[in-house]
């Protein structure tokens, strides 16, 4: 889970350096486009299987969505200090337990109710919208809090697609579509890239694949409650590399605003373990 959040944390210095000087809808169609062919090069024994789904309903739904979390998490990283969209980034599981109670019946009882209530304070301290000599809401906030809503949709798509779906699947789908999704303003606003930048688009769909094979690994070697909260590490390479790449330095709202998002994102993950350990000891009797 470390080396998923440093690969991360350069995926997200590589967006926010080619976002300087190329259009999101450019980076993000090769980036995907580059995915797209790691996957089927690394995956070609699966054959027709790659392919087949039983729901392709959902899994469009699924992949335009993924669409839209990619271009909107491209766009704020490329226009926010990088410790702000990932401490922004981190209410994802805030809106993944509406959702949940939406869209799943899931019961949200006093205690998760209260961490998710504190939550969305912590968004608004990050924002601190009232402060308008010094601040305010871009169109880069709102993208990223679109971005951590549509994560926490996918997170609902995804356990119920990986039932009966390959996960390679998934992310070939999902690449696939985001590709087709920019093409065209790609086209459009096409600017050619250097060399350099062509390297670094490279290396951006290579960190993509290393990403997610990290995490994957992760949960498959620890629990999910040992591993996730090590991601929280992510805002600290974040800090670092915005600091030391872009001279970013977060100011207190920044600061103390992802301490209260991270505090009760955390608060609901022990409180999701402590649920999943006695189910477990219930089915155990």
């Amino acid at each position: 889970m470390l080396a998923t959040c440093l690969i991360i944390t350069l995926s997200t210095v590589l967006i926010k350096t080619l976002g300087q000087n190329i259009n999101t809808f450019e980076v993000v169609m090769m980036r995907c486009f580059i995915t797209v062919l790691i996957t089927l090069t690394l995956n070609f024994q699966m054959g027709k299987l790659l392919f087949q789904s039983s729901k392709p309903g959902l899994v469009s739904l699924r992949s335009l969505l993924t669409g839209f979390v990619v271009l909107t998490n491209f766009y704020s990283v490329s226009n926010l200090p990088l410790v702000e969209v990932t401490s922004l980034q981190f209410s994802k599981p805030l809106f993944l337990i509406i959702l949940a109670a939406v869209f799943l019946g899931e019961k949200i009882r006093l205690r998760r109710t209260s961490a998710t209530i504190l939550g969305f304070i912590g968004i608004i301290v990050v924002l601190h919208p009232w402060d308008s000599g010094s601040s305010e809401i871009k169109l880069a906030h709102l993208a990223v809090l679109g971005a951590a809503f549509g994560m926490a949709g996918l997170a609902i798509l995804s356990r119920k697609l990986t039932i009966d779906h390959h996960p390679t699947t998934l992310v070939l789908y999902a690449n696939i579509v985001s590709v087709l999704m920019c093409i065209g303003p790609a086209l459009y606003y096409w600017t050619m890239p250097t060399n350099n930048e062509f390297m670094l688009i490279a290396m951006l769909g290579l960190t993509t694949y290393c990403a997610q094979f990290c995490m994957i690994s992760a949960y498959k070697y620890a629990e999910v409650t040992v591993a996730t909260p090590f991601e929280y590490f992510r805002i600290i390479f974040a800090a670092i590399a915005g600091y030391l790449v872009f001279s970013e330095l977060p100011d207190i709202w920044t600061i103390s605003g992802g301490t209260i998002i991270c505090g009760s994102t955390l608060f609901i993950a022990f409180r999701e373990a402590q649920k999943n350990r006695l189910r477990k000891r219930q089915l155990e009797a």
